[in-house]
């Protein structure tokens, strides 16, 4: 098979070394064939072709952004789409996908419906067991990839089999799109043979096993529920809705979630709370953090990283300034707007951070975390706060010193609103006037010479040494805050591909938000088939928040959809959740409508030794639209000119 020259030198080597060396067979192939019978009857080849397949399978972890899947993907994160965070290099709705996922997945597919085919004529060389298992992975693996096709393009051609294009007919090649409601059928099933067919635990690390197949199915099914309760486009060609899913599907394929989701409770599997105690927030937020540093019962499904052979930049990239010690730093800074879906620290009648006092000045601290010192837990573990601590540093972040008058109180230095930079304010364009002192660059930040006297005598350098500088807006937080979540504290080396922490791709509490959502939307669909869905809700709503060091809900009334939904995205915030949510609930378009987030900047009163936070608006050229077309994103025009029977999405 024409296919097989493909596959990597690591599955060549693990099918010959099977091969006995004492024989001696003049009648043998040319060694750069591999053929069937020296993968398939090896076990050690059958897993190196697994290995293959598992590193082909599209997950969107570190190395993910707009442009695919590098070593270096600190432009563009996900997070910096969603109104989670702000990035230097990210201004808009733009900044969508400009890879197309289409021939990679084929190629997965296609080895994976390889492999469905062929071990079985091999069978013998193996157990049952092991021949099942195989199979019942290459199904998950194909489910997965189907999923990474379907949510972004709707409706795509399904392919159960093996085409050999150099046998093939036209019209066995040239395939039109199958329905989208077909497509996560198609995944649905695959799903379920994995779960009926896969050992309960994972023969290897990375790999997938009963429970992972059912977390998994719980995220797809509720996917499809969402796009056939949410979505409004409807798009018919060749007797297929290729764009859409009747509406009546939707209480199906919740039902299909809820499920799934209380199969992985079969599992050994539980939220991490090895350094939680319930009356210690240091406790609760040191053990948040580690959730995503160690290897727990909460992690089902993980991409695993080794250094030097398998790396990523996330420390670098997302470091403070501070501690960064080359590479990149600070591209992902979390906003205003995220931080106050958080619990623990003084907000107004409408939830925003309450900076001013009753007279309409601002309020004054005498540190900048002393607002939120009270904060949730879960917050600290997921955003540095300004002036927490991260490697024995505390975190300097603020934009600059006021050194006007202090009697009377502070008023606002900008308009509610504005979009104006500190730097030209009025008092700031003459040096005898000027009230403030700001430093424009970092070497104007980092020079000894721009000092500022305090009150008490001691100086102090114009803005943190992480914290926002107007001009170049490089090196520095953009918002006021740096994101915490995956950080590793003890990584001594921050340059490019230095970075080994393994990703979480399903964890146990994304499968409880699962089921709370599918209940929650079952119940809003009138479903009394399955009892105690508003009790299953509560209680997996609470379960999460104790974690999180977050006040419980008080009664089974308090949950709702929106409830579920705004505690997912405070739960999975920055592990790229969000957006697909986003885009499944049909709302990113409603919540960016000539959308800009605002940030926080802290400033130091010089006369009063203390601090106040400013909150603005980014500056202008963060102004974020989604355009609703991309709910269904453009099919590669490169795929439509080999396969004219495919279908462009509407509005491309």
């Amino acid at each position: 098979m024409a296919m097989l020259k493909n596959i990597l030198k690591a599955c060549i080597v693990a099918a010959l070394c099977t091969v006995p060396t004492s024989c001696v067979d003049l009648d043998i192939p040319p060694m750069n064939i591999v053929t069937d019978k020296d993968i398939m009857t090896s076990s050690n080849g059958i897993e190196a072709y697994m290995a293959r397949l598992y590193s082909m399978l599209p997950i969107e972890d570190f190395r993910y952004n707009k442009d695919g899947l590098t070593t270096n993907a600190f432009y563009s994160h996900p997070a910096c789409l969603t109104g989670e965070a702000l990035g230097r290099d990210t201004f808009g709705a733009h900044y969508l996908e400009s890879f197309g996922y289409w021939d990679h997945a084929y190629t997965l597919i296609r080895e994976a419906n390889y492999l469905i085919e062929t071990l079985p004529q091999y069978a013998s060389f193996h157990t049952e067991t092991d021949v099942k298992h195989w199979i019942a992975e290459a199904h998950f693996i194909r489910a997965y990839t189907y999923f990474a096709l379907v949510k972004r393009y709707g409706g795509v051609p399904k392919i159960d089999k093996v085409i050999d294009p150099s046998t093939a007919k036209p019209e066995d090649i040239q395939l039109f799109r199958s329905s989208e409601e077909d497509i996560y059928d198609f995944i649905s099933a695959d799903l379920q043979k994995a779960i009926e067919e896969l050992p309960t635990e994972s023969e290897k690390k990375g790999r997938a096993n009963k429970y992972v197949a059912a977390a998994f199915k719980s995220r797809a099914m509720l996917f499809a529920g969402s796009i056939a309760k949410y979505n409004t486009v409807n798009e018919v060609f060749n007797g297929a809705r290729i764009c859409g899913i009747p509406s009546e599907r939707a209480v199906d394929y919740f039902k299909q979630a809820y499920y799934a989701s209380k199969i992985v409770d079969e599992g050994n599997y539980e939220l991490y709370k090895g350094e939680w105690s319930a009356t210690d927030k240091e406790a609760q937020y040191n053990n948040f953090v580690n959730i995503f540093l160690k290897d727990t019962k909460e992690n089902i499904f993980v991409r695993y990283f080794t250094y030097p052979e398998f790396v990523h930049s996330y420390d670098s990239y997302a470091q403070p300034t501070q501690t960064s010690t080359g590479g990149s730093n600070t591209e992902i800074c979390p906003t205003l707007d995220f931080v106050e879906m958080f619990d623990g620290f003084d907000k107004d009648d409408n939830g925003c951070f309450e900076n001013l006092n009753e007279q309409g000045c601002y309020k004054l601290y005498s540190t900048t975390m002393e607002p939120f010192k009270n904060c949730e837990p879960r917050l600290r573990a997921t955003v540095i706060l300004p002036g927490d601590i991260f490697k024995d540093q505390e975190i300097q972040i603020w934009r600059g010193i006021y050194v006007g008058e202090t009697e009377g109180g502070i008023k606002p230095l900008l308009p509610p609103g504005t979009f104006g930079f500190y730097d030209y304010l009025p008092q700031f364009s003459d040096p005898a006037t000027s009230v403030l002192k700001l430093a424009k660059n970092e070497t104007e930040n980092a020079d000894p010479s721009f000092l500022v006297t305090l009150k008490d005598g001691t100086q102090m350098r114009r803005a943190g040494a992480s914290g926002t500088v107007c001009a170049t807006l490089v090196g520095c937080s953009i918002t006021g805050f740096l994101v915490r979540k995956y950080l590793d504290p003890t990584l001594t080396n921050t340059s490019w591909y230095q970075s080994s922490t393994d990703w979480i791709e399903l964890r146990y509490a994304e499968v409880l938000l699962n089921r709370a959502e599918a209940a929650a939307e079952l119940i809003s669909e009138g479903n009394i088939e399955i009892q105690g869905l508003q009790d299953e809700a509560f209680q997996c709503i609470n379960l999460i928040r104790e974690r999180a060091g977050a006040d419980l809900l008080q009664s089974m009334d308090d949950v709702n959809i929106d409830v579920v939904r705004k505690e997912r995205r405070k739960e999975l915030a920055f592990e790229a959740k969000t957006y697909w949510d986003l885009r499944r609930w049909r709302i990113l378009d409603k919540e960016q409508n000539n959308r800009t987030y605002r940030t926080l900047q802290p400033f130091m009163a010089a006369k009063e030794n203390k601090f106040f936070m400013d909150i603005k608006n980014m500056e202008q050229g963060f102004i974020y639209t989604y355009d609703t077309r991309y709910y269904y994103m453009p099919i590669p025009s490169a795929e439509i000119t080999k396969n004219p029977n495919i279908k462009q999405n509407p509005g491309f």
